[in-house]
C-alpha cells in the first residue's frame, strides 16, 4: 500500500487577506493576536506565518473569521452575499 501524501495550501497573511477580499490585514492580525486563529496557522522554521484557508477537520477560515467579527457594510468577505 502506498502512503498518502498530504497537500496543504497555506498563504501568507497578506495573500490570505487578499483572497478573502479584505483591503488590509488588520482584521486578520487582530484575530491572530487574540489567539482565535491558532488552528489555521502554519509556522515555518524561519518564523514566517502562513494561514490555511481550509484545514482538515475544521471549519473554513472564512467562516471562522465571520463568526468572530462584527458584520458591517465595509468588512464583507468575498462570496458571502
Amino acid at each position: 500500500m502506498k502512503p498518502k501524501s498530504l497537500h496543504l495550501e497555506a498563504y501568507t497573511i497578506s495573500e490570505t487577506a487578499r483572497k478573502l477580499g479584505y483591503k488590509s490585514t488588520k482584521t486578520i492580525y487582530r484575530l491572530l493576536k487574540r489567539d482565535l486563529l491558532e488552528d489555521y496557522v502554519y509556522l515555518e522554521k524561519s518564523g514566517r506565518v502562513y494561514l490555511m484557508l481550509e484545514p482538515l477537520n475544521k471549519i473554513s477560515l472564512k467562516k471562522k473569521i465571520l463568526d468572530n467579527i462584527q458584520i458591517r457594510k465595509n468588512n464583507i468577505v468575498k462570496g458571502v452575499i
